[in-house]
């Protein structure tokens, strides 16, 4: 489904996240709400503990 994740904004609870689709150019990417990215909370969690504001993540279908 995602590609990866390239930005994160918003405030703590309040995080979007960047996702470029896999398949589709990064100009077709969107933010996605923190809560809709729950089947990821591993990827999520390991970009925030790297301290990353921008990474490349793969993430599952």
């Amino acid at each position: 489904m995602a590609k990866r994740e390239v930005r994160r904004k918003g405030v703590p609870r309040y995080f979007e996240y960047f996702v470029k689709w896999k398949g589709l150019p990064e100009s077709e990417g969107n933010w996605e709400k923190q809560e809709s990215l729950w089947k990821y909370k591993d990827i999520i969690e390991a970009f925030e503990r790297d301290g990353s504001t921008a990474a490349t993540r793969t993430l599952p279908n």
